[in-house]
């Protein structure tokens, strides 16, 4: 059976790039059109095509520069004509330069092998610029441009790299310890997520795990409120 984007809030789809809830994209349908949230990995090119035919991309919208995001980026822009966003200290290395921005040797060496092709960013987001009636929050410390994209109105929270959920019941999530070493700046990393779990959101929506729709769970796991 092909790939299939599943509606998990109003205008908000998950995309399935790698099994058990590893890696996702994310499709948002704004008021001109659909944005892509992330590309995975540098080989996602076929899956995405599935999932996203039929259509009306306007934009690729990035939450952070590391290879498991951006790998399939600038294939993404070519195959549907969309402009690249993403967030703007993040934004000339990947133009250009290095796109390893984990502190950890581990990070560097396996992710940073996934810097390949690249194309320049059409639009270098910052705190407050609005993608697909979502607003951009800057939050730095997993890479140095990192985003989230929050909907207020319904407490619709978007995410790269957060606290990931492995229990795919959003109301009883389970959480994958990881590395300090996979943050660019680990103390940058622990704030930017006090600060997204003081927002309370009804739903998180992560590039990796499943969707978490618990939001005293979701603050303990982000430091924003005690054990």
């Amino acid at each position: 059976m092909a790939p299939r984007l599943r509606e998990i809030a109003d205008g908000v789809h998950l995309g399935a790039l790698a099994p058990a809830g590893l890696l996702h994209t994310v499709l948002l349908e704004g008021p001109d059109g659909d944005v892509v949230v992330d590309a995975g990995l540098p080989w996602s090119g076929g899956r995405l095509a599935l999932l996203l035919a039929g259509r009306d991309v306007v934009e690729h919208a990035v939450t952070h520069a590391h290879g498991d995001h951006v790998g399939a980026s600038a294939w993404l822009c070519r195959h549907t004509g969309a402009p690249l966003a993403m967030g703007d200290a993040d934004a000339q290395r990947f133009e250009g330069g290095r796109i390893d921005t984990h502190s950890g040797v581990a990070g560097r060496l396996v992710l940073g092998a996934l810097d390949r092709e690249r194309r320049p960013v059409d639009r270098r987001l910052v705190e407050g610029d609005r993608v697909a009636g979502f607003e951009v929050l800057a939050v730095p410390g997993h890479s140095p441009g990192t985003v989230a994209l929050w909907r207020a109105d319904d407490r619709v929270l978007v995410v790269g790299d957060g606290p990931v959920n492995v229990s795919a019941d959003p109301s009883a999530p389970r959480w994958l310890p990881l590395p300090r070493g996979l943050h660019h700046d680990p103390d940058a990393t622990a704030a930017s997520r006090r600060r997204l779990g003081e927002l309370r959101p009804a739903l998180v929506v992560a590039m990796h795990g499943h969707p978490v729709a618990a939001p005293d769970r979701w603050a303990r796991a982000t430091g924003a409120q005690e054990p």
